[in-house]
């Protein structure tokens, strides 16, 4: 490879740190060795034959596989010191998270990932303060989040519901509502803003009871009490097991979207172990079987 790059047998030896009588034994054992020439020298310098050029071929390409394997194992080493910090909101458990973790673990072995659930407050502080990554969640349009960027992955519509039976079933606008138990699983700073999209131009009364629950498994259960109006991403409501005591409201009035993606400070720039399991997790929810809403109105920031 020397020779061919500087024409020379002074030439190759002094980037090879030998002498010249090295370099041409070196030449002289391999052609002995393979029983061919392998170099014409002259006053000009040298040149190849053809058993020469063949063999400078085979040797340029161990040389680039040889980089290509010294590349892929610094990558692997640095993978050992990779470190993924989640924060994931108590909803997020119902989306294919864990598969995402499997597929991110096939690339990543040696990586090591921080996973921590918390309701939607730590999960917000956990971000800002730099403990987490980032962070997966459900968003409502509403939300106060504009201090942070989002990368939406997917989007549902949202539905009201109340327990079978429930003479609220039968109602077909908000104002039948307003007496009711409202149920409500983001934060209380979050209500304001989704009402006033909710009711939008009507002339409707607030609901004087308004609860919050970030608890998941208590969220279900407290949504099939009697006189009470909880929110669901659609998806869930039809897919939940144990959600056939609940009954959609057929509301004259369309629910913001809700959409499920990462949310990570705008300053921050992604590793390449963060865009994976970003991808990962896009992975999943297409060989999911959650279906998107048809109209994505969420903003990307």
């Amino acid at each position: 490879m020397a020779v061919a790059r500087h024409g020379t047998l002074i030439g190759a030896a002094g980037e090879l740190g030998l002498s010249q009588p090295g370099v041409t034994r070196s030449i002289k054992e391999l052609e002995s060795r393979l029983g061919v020439q392998l170099l014409v020298r002259s006053g000009a310098g040298v040149r190849f034959t053809t058993y020469g050029n063949t063999l400078l071929r085979y040797a340029r390409t161990v040389i680039t596989e040889i980089n290509r394997a010294e590349h892929e194992i610094a990558a692997m080493k640095a993978q050992s010191h990779a470190s993924l910090n989640i924060g994931v909101s108590l909803l997020s458990a119902t989306v294919p998270v864990y598969e995402a973790l499997r597929r991110f673990r096939l690339r990543f072995p040696q990586a090591r990932v921080n996973v921590h659930e918390g309701m939607p407050g730590q999960i917000i502080d956990g971000l800002r303060n730099g403990d987490f990554d980032l962070c997966l969640a459900f968003v409502a349009q509403t939300d106060p989040i504009a201090e942070f960027r989002l990368i939406a992955l997917q989007h549902w519509p949202q539905t009201l519901a109340v327990a079978k039976g429930d003479p609220l079933a039968k109602a077909v606008n908000l104002n039948q509502l307003s007496e009711a138990q409202w149920l409500c699983s983001h934060t209380r700073e979050s209500w304001q803003p989704f009402w006033q999209q909710l009711a939008g131009e009507q002339q409707v009364l607030e609901p004087a009871q308004v609860n919050i629950c970030t608890s998941w498994g208590l969220y279900s259960a407290l949504a099939q009490d009697a006189n009470t109006v909880s929110i669901w991403p659609d998806f869930l409501l039809r897919a939940r097991p144990g959600q056939e005591e609940l009954v959609p409201l057929n509301i004259q009035t369309q629910l913001p979207d809700i959409t499920f993606g990462f949310m990570l400070r705008k300053d921050q720039v992604l590793t390449p172990v963060c865009e994976y399991f970003i991808d990962c997790m896009g992975q999943e929810l297409k060989a999911s079987a959650l279906e998107p809403s048809s109209k994505v109105q969420f903003p990307v920031r």
